[in-house]
């Protein structure tokens, strides 16, 4: 099957701002209609990627195809992109009907389609009856839906999102997730957004584009991010992810000890033996287990520093031997739950096939 030329191609894409390197050479293609996210943490070059998409920023070396043709000196009114900000950047003199209508004035559209278009916006985003109101009178949320129906307006082939929804309340913003996720899907535009909030890109997604330090450290969808991070920096950021200090003692049998245990692991070892590695798993796969079974493997013994009631779960705190520590998620089992108290020692079991492995660039701890 051949498949369709990328809608957006991002050819080794490089920019310096005097001697800092903002973006070292990065490549990426997207689909038509695809939404993509562009994850990680502030500094990352994340941002500048997006204005230079938008043609905000030049970028010193490479190129953007839009559709099969550059793009990458081409006029950002040229680029039929729609943007939104984090400040909304909403026109505050102007009441909603005029903030919404401004793009389509501009293209000199008849007034009758234009207010066919903006009641159509309005009820889109679920504000039907708000054109009078101006942007002072409503919530962080209505503006910020004003100002997507803004940037929709002229239908655009590409829309970019710049960190939209940090300014709002937790609340607010978790609704207004599943909004936009939404609305993306219904239109089917083509979208790119930036953020650094890693369950922003896990909820909303098609694929998730990681960034550190001006580069691309993996791209792959919600579920390969978060099952399978390619790095320890991915397994850190995206999500909570417990680490261990480890030496290789058998590659060939992928197995790992760790103090006095010797793990067994389902991922193929690419390491010597001796040589020291670190071992991550998710919390929610750390698994407390009633009494160690003789001849079980990956058990391994653990002291309980704080117990933590969330809800749906316990957080449990737990120490292995002097220095290693582990955060494990446990659902409640009132004959077992309740009877874990700080200071008790209990096993825990690591399952071959969640532990992975990397190299000893020790990640942060949790």
């Amino acid at each position: 099957m051949v498949m369709p030329d990328p809608y957006l191609q991002i050819q080794s894409v490089s920019k310096k701002f005097d001697q800092t390197l903002a973006l070292d050479d990065v490549s990426l293609d997207i689909g038509e209609g695809e939404f993509v996210f562009l994850l990680g943490p502030s500094g990352c070059g994340k941002t500048t990627l997006l204005r230079i998409v938008a043609g905000l920023e030049t970028p010193t070396s490479g190129k953007i195809l839009q559709n099969g043709q550059e793009i990458t000196h081409l006029s950002p009114a040229k680029r039929n992109i729609g943007i939104v900000f984090q400040s909304y950047a909403l026109f505050p003199n102007l009441t909603v009907f005029q903030n919404i209508a401004y793009g389509l004035e501009n293209r000199k559209m008849p007034k009758a389609q234009i207010r066919q278009r903006v009641a159509e916006l309005l009820e889109l985003v679920g504000l039907g009856g708000y054109e009078s109101r101006y942007p002072a009178q409503l919530s962080g949320g209505q503006q910020q839906r004003v100002a997507l129906a803004r940037a929709l307006a002229i239908s655009p082939s590409l829309l970019l999102l710049d960190e939209p929804l940090s300014a709002l309340d937790a609340r607010v913003r978790a609704n207004l997730r599943i909004e936009v996720a939404r609305l993306q899907r219904q239109l089917g535009v083509t979208t790119i957004m930036v953020s650094h909030d890693q369950e922003e890109a896990l909820t909303m997604a098609d694929r998730v584009v990681v960034m550190d330090q001006g580069r691309i450290v993996q791209i792959g969808s919600p579920e390969e991010i978060y099952h399978n991070p390619a790095t320890p920096f991915v397994a850190d950021f995206v999500g909570l992810m417990n680490f261990l200090s480890g030496v290789v003692s058998a590659p060939e049998l992928k197995r790992v000890r760790v103090g006095e245990v010797e793990l067994n692991l389902h991922q193929e070892i690419q390491h010597p033996s001796g040589q020291a590695v670190v071992l991550a798993i998710r919390p929610e796969k750390v698994q407390v287990v009633e009494k160690a079974e003789n001849g079980r493997e990956n058990v391994l013994p653990a002291r309980v520093q704080e117990v933590e009631f969330i809800g749906a779960f316990y957080r449990l705190h737990l120490q292995l031997g002097q220095t290693e520590r582990l955060i494990a998620y446990m659902p409640p089992r009132p004959s077992f739950a309740h009877a874990i108290r700080e200071g008790e020692e209990v096993p825990i079991y690591l399952p071959p096939d969640q532990l992975r492995v990397y190299p000893n660039a020790r990640a942060r701890t949790v």
